[in-house]
């Protein structure tokens, strides 16, 4: 890379602080804004002019090419196409200018291409803060087909990534659409109940409105047996094999169901704390210090498990409610307005017991609280599936596209030519059927 491209960055930036940004300055790019298919030179912050002249190696032109080279975003590049004003670019971001013989888009697909990707991918591994260096990215060895067929092969992947990046976009809106029909489903059984035709009467609640004549509003605190939170400083009791330790990163905004997919496990102490904040079958789970909102409720066959201090643990009573309906109720769009309210503004940090305790629920008869339990599950599980099988979709999508640039700047595919196209078309048509 050395020999045909110039590779410049800034470390630390002088100790420029957030406090020296201003509103109206010098376009100051960070990782996120190169993430995309184009580079946003607009959502950024900017720098003042005497910050900006202190590096002219890094004062952006067209054709540059920038690649992330700190933390988690490790190897994501981009090229500038259009520089809309005078920019630069933070710590994280290395600038390669090509100098001769490098087409600059070329340049960008190779640093895409999996070579290049799984050569970071192996230096990062190796690394306890991942970081690329410039005398790594000069060390990188380019393949340099003739100029021209640089920019055939930029072109080519152009068009070919713009179509697959159409189809992501298409396949990210239907899930999107599908979310939002699932927040609809359960706001509308839970408030209004599975009968369209049924008699409605004012809730005498601003911000819930009619509800089912037969319904009626409780609140938590007359419809469990106790309202409780887990304990702090049980950082001490963690451990490799013990029982599960609940905490909101469990709790999701996709359904009411627990995401054991990372879990914490702990020892837990002996006696009544331990007692206290331990979780049975059908326990309803409230954050309550961050991403308030979220709601989850205990299955049957979850193992001995135990609550942090960020979660409240609610033990309904069985013989007046369904817990799995109150989870969808608290999940619905119209009551979740009073998690809001309950935050006054958002003055308050988080949620007080004394809140949990009077979340309003919309309450039909137990019997017909099953029956609307059933037809949210089935069709909760259902927009799920469909969910999951776009977002494999998408997965195919990024792998082919990964792959088709790999392909195309190593010379395994000829990329001159209508059938070229053609051949790319439809391996998109039958990744989007599948």
């Amino acid at each position: 890379m050395g020999a045909v491209a110039s590779v410049k960055a800034r470390l630390g930036w002088k100790g420029l602080k957030a406090s020296e940004y201003v509103d109206d300055g010098f376009i100051f790019l960070s990782t996120p804004n190169i993430k995309g298919p184009k580079i946003d030179f607009y959502s950024v912050d900017h720098i003042p002019a005497q910050r900006y002249y202190e590096s002219p190696e890094i004062m952006l032109q067209n054709g540059d090419v920038l690649i992330a080279k700190d933390g988690s975003t490790l190897g994501i590049a981009n090229v500038v196409r259009s520089l809309p004003a005078p920019a630069t670019v933070n710590s994280s971001i290395a600038v390669i200018r090509p100098v001769e013989k490098l087409n600059s888009v070329y340049c960008f697909y190779f640093l895409a291409s999996h070579y290049i990707q799984s050569t970071i991918g192996r230096m990062k591994d190796g690394m306890g803060v991942p970081h690329l260096f410039q005398a790594d990215l000069r060390k990188f060895t380019v393949l340099l087909p003739p100029e021209l067929e640089q920019v055939a092969i930029a072109e080519f992947l152009d068009r070919q990534t713009s179509r697959i990046g159409a189809l992501i976009e298409k396949k990210e809106r239907l899930i999107t659409l599908l979310e939002e029909k699932r927040a609809a489903l359960i706001t509308r059984a839970v408030t209004k109940g599975l009968d369209p035709n049924a008699r409605l009467k004012d809730s005498g609640i601003l911000w819930l409105g009619a509800i089912p004549a037969n319904w009626e509003t409780r609140r938590l605190k007359y419809l469990s047996n106790f309202i409780t939170s887990g304990s702090r400083g049980w950082a001490d009791h963690y451990s490799d094999d013990g029982a599960i330790f609940l905490r909101i990163g469990n709790l999701t905004r996709e359904g009411i169901d627990l995401d054991l997919s990372d879990i914490q496990r702990v020892q837990p102490p002996p006696g009544a704390e331990g007692e206290r904040t331990s979780v049975n079958s059908g326990d309803l789970l409230v954050s309550i210090t961050a991403d308030i909102g979220s709601v989850a409720v205990v299955p049957d066959n979850l193992a001995p498990g135990f609550v942090n201090q960020h979660l409240a643990l609610v033990r309904l009573r069985s013989d007046l409610v369904s817990p799995r309906f109150v989870g969808y109720a608290l999940r619905a769009a119209s009551l979740q307005a009073q998690f809001r309210l309950a935050l006054y503004g958002g003055t308050k940090q988080g949620l007080g017991l004394d809140d949990v305790a009077n979340l309003l629920v919309t309450l039909p008869p137990l019997s017909e609280q099953a029956r609307i339990v059933t037809n949210i599950d089935s069709a909760v599980r259902r927009i799920k599936a469909a969910v999951s099988k776009t977002r494999e979709q998408i997965a195919k999508f990024q792998e082919y596209r990964t792959a088709l640039i790999s392909a195309a700047v190593t010379g395994k595919i000829d990329v001159r030519g209508s059938g070229a196209e053609q051949a790319q078309f439809d391996k998109c048509s039958q990744i989007g059927e599948h």
